[in-house]
């Protein structure tokens, strides 16, 4: 995903770029279309570039093993420095070009981002009751009969001992 930044002239400039998820060799969950949408800020010593990232994709519940649509939205800035040595730079949000530079190539940061933006736990709904941890039946469409108050025999002497406290 590349910007044209050759002739631009000083100021912001918006751009809309699309690119197919398969394109970009992302995963199997990741469907359809990234859409990024890119604020670039051009002056005399540096470029910004705000960037919004949209993307659809296909979770499996961490609760109840349901598959979900879910659609993935981020934000990230980028600024490109204008440097004669361009060599040594290990800083993320911070990249060094020459002024001779056509294109800024995005695709990079953007694919990082789409992995970033996948959540720790993947929920279809915020109040997924998940499985029996008994008989494994979906607790959101059926409620079963199994006895969920056990206590694991190893905990039994601490919850004494919170009870004693009590």
């Amino acid at each position: 995903m590349k910007i044209k930044i050759s002739n631009l002239p000083e100021g912001i400039h918006k751009f809309e770029l699309t690119k197919n998820v398969s394109e970009l060799n992302l995963d199997e969950q990741f469907r359809d279309e990234i859409k990024l949408n890119c604020k670039v800020d051009k002056s005399l010593h540096q470029i910004v570039v705000d960037c919004q990232l949209k993307i659809n994709a296909v979770f499996s519940c961490d609760r109840c093993n349901k598959k979900y649509n879910d659609i993935l939205e981020t934000n990230f800035e980028i600024v490109f420095l204008y440097d004669k040595n361009i060599e040594g730079n290990n800083n993320t949000d911070i990249k060094y070009i020459t002024r001779n530079l056509e294109n800024l190539d995005l695709t990079k940061e953007v694919i990082d981002y789409t992995y970033l933006s996948v959540p720790m736990k993947k929920l279809c709904d915020d109040n997924c009751k998940g499985l029996c941890p008994q008989c494994g039946a979906n607790l959101n469409i059926k409620k079963c009969n199994c006895e969920t108050d056990s206590v694991n025999p190893v905990w039994e002497k601490l919850i004494s001992l919170k009870g004693k406290l009590n």
